[in-house]
C-alpha cells in the first residue's frame, strides 16, 4: 500500500505513527541517557591521545606553515621535503621549549612549596596572633576567634593532605606513566597529522561535498575556516598573553622582594588563560597567602596585579587577540559562566570561542531568514509594518 499524504486519513496515520516512533526513540534515549553518556565518555577516553594530538597539531600549524614557506623560498627542496623538515623543526622547538620551561619552573616551584610548607605553622601562628591583637584592640570576642582558628586547624588539614597523598603515591605513579604514554602517542599523532595534512583535509572535503548539497557544503567549509581562525587566534593568543603576564609577574615579584615569586608568577600566568574570572582566581588566593605571611607584600601584590590586569586588558590583549570574536562583554561573561558550569576549567577557557561561533551561525541563519521574508528590522522599538 502506498501512502498518499494528500489523503487526510492516510496523512493522519502517517503523522501519528511518526510521532509515536519519535516518542519511543526519545523515551529509549532518555531512559538510557547515563549508559549513552558513559559510552561516549569511554570513546572519548580511547580517542584522547588523538584529540590531544589534534590540539598540538592545531597549535603548531602556524609555525609549521611559516617554516615551510621559508624553506621553500630559501632552498630548492621539493614541497613534501620542505613540509617534513618544517614539521620536525617545529616539533623539536616545541619539545625543547616545554622541557626548558619545566627545568626552570619545577625546581623554583618545588623550592617555593617546600619553604611554604616548612614555615606553614609559623604563618598560621602569626595570623592567629595578629587576629587576637586586632580583637583585643577593638574589644571583640577573643574566645570566638580562638575557637575559629582551632576549628580551622590548618596544620592538621595539611598533614592529612600529605598523608593521603603519600598513600596514593603508587596510584599517582601509575597515572603519571599512563599520562606520559598518552603524551608520547599524542605527539606522534600530531606529527603524522601535520605531515599528512593536505591528504586529510582533501579527504574531509571530499566526504563533505559527497554527503551534502553544494550550497550546504560551501557553507560548512567557510564556517570551518572561520572556526579555525577564531580558535587559532583565541587559543594561541591567550596562551601567549598568559605566558607574558606570568613572566612579568614573576620578574616584578622578584624586584619588589615579594616572597614565593616563582609560585605567584606560575599561579597568575596559569589562571590568566580563563577570561573574566581568571585574574580573580589567581589573585585572591595569592593575596590571602601573602596576608598570612606579610601583609605589606599582599598590598604591594594587590596594587601591582590591578595595574598589570589593566595594562593586559586594555593594551596587551587587544594587540595579541585583536577583535575577532565579534561578541560583547555580556556574552563573554555568559559563555564563561555557562561553559564553566558544564565543563569546568576547560569550559571556561573554550566557552568564549565556541559561543562566538554559535553566535555567528545564529546571526547568519537569522539574516538568511529575514532576507527570504524581505524583512528589515529597525533599531527603534515597535512593531514592523
Amino acid at each position: 500500500m502506498r501512502f498518499d499524504l494528500r489523503n487526510e486519513i492516510q496523512r493522519k496515520i502517517f503523522i501519528n505513527s511518526a510521532s509515536l516512533i519519535i516518542a519511543i526513540i526519545a523515551f529509549l534515549i532518555f531512559s538510557k541517557i547515563f549508559q549513552i553518556l558513559g559510552f561516549i565518555a569511554q570513546i572519548l577516553h580511547i580517542l584522547l591521545p588523538f584529540i590531544l594530538g589534534f590540539g598540538i597539531a592545531f597549535l603548531l600549524n602556524g609555525p609549521v606553515d611559516w617554516l615551510e614557506n621559508r624553506l621553500a623560498y630559501a632552498t630548492k627542496m621539493p614541497k613534501s621535503k620542505c613540509r617534513s623538515v618544517a614539521v620536525m623543526l617545529a616539533f623539536l622547538a616545541f619539545i625543547l621549549f616545554i622541557l626548558s620551561l619545566l627545568m626552570v619552573m619545577i625546581p623554583s616551584l618545588l623550592d617555593s612549596f617546600g619553604v611554604f610548607i616548612e614555615n606553614f605553622s609559623d604563618y598560621s601562628f602569626k595570623a592567629e596572633t595578629k587576629a587576637l591583637q586586632i580583637a583585643a584592640k577593638y574589644h571583640l570576642d577573643i574566645a570566638q576567634i580562638q575557637n575559629f582558628f582551632q576549628d580551622l586547624n590548618f596544620s592538621a588539614a595539611l598533614n592529612g593532605l600529605f598523608s593521603s597523598t603519600m598513600s596514593k603515591a603508587v596510584s599517582y605513579s601509575y597515572d603519571m606513566v599512563k599520562g606520559a604514554t598518552t603524551l608520547i602517542i599524542s605527539l606522534a599523532a600530531a606529527v603524522y597529522m601535520m605531515l599528512d595534512k593536505d591528504n586529510l583535509l582533501h579527504l574531509i572535503k571530499t566526504l563533505t561535498y559527497s554527503a551534502l548539497p553544494a550550497h550546504r557544503a560551501n557553507f560548512l567549509t567557510l564556517y570551518c575556516m572561520d572556526a579555525k581562525n577564531v580558535f587559532q587566534q583565541f587559543i594561541v593568543g591567550n596562551i601567549l598573553d598568559s605566558f607574558i603576564i606570568g613572566v612579568t609577574c614573576y620578574l616584578f615579584m622578584v624586584i619588589l622582594n615579594v616572597p614565593y615569586a616563582p609560585m605567584i608568577g606560575f599561579v597568575v600566568g596559569v589562571t590568566n588563560v580563563i577570561p573574566v574570572f581568571g585574574p580573580f582566581l589567581g589573585a585572591v588566593p595569592v593575596i590571602l597567602l601573602l596576608l598570612m605571611i606579610h601583609p605589606m607584600s599582599a598590598l604591594v601584590f594587590a596594587v601591582f596585579i590591578l595595574i598589570l590586569q589593566q595594562i593586559d586588558g586594555n593594551v596587551l590583549k587587544p594587540i595579541i587577540l585583536g577583535d575577532k570574536l565579534g561578541i560583547s562583554g555580556f556574552w563573554i561573561l555568559f559563555s564563561v559562566t555557562v561553559g564553566g558550569s558544564l565543563f569546568g576549567i576547560a569550559g571556561m577557557f573554550l566557552g568564549v570561542p565556541v559561543f562566538a561561533l554559535i553566535y555567528e551561525a545564529i546571526q547568519d541563519l537569522v539574516s538568511v531568514q529575514l532576507q527570504r521574508k524581505k524583512i528589515i528590522v529597525p533599531d527603534e522599538a515597535g512593531v514592523i509594518t
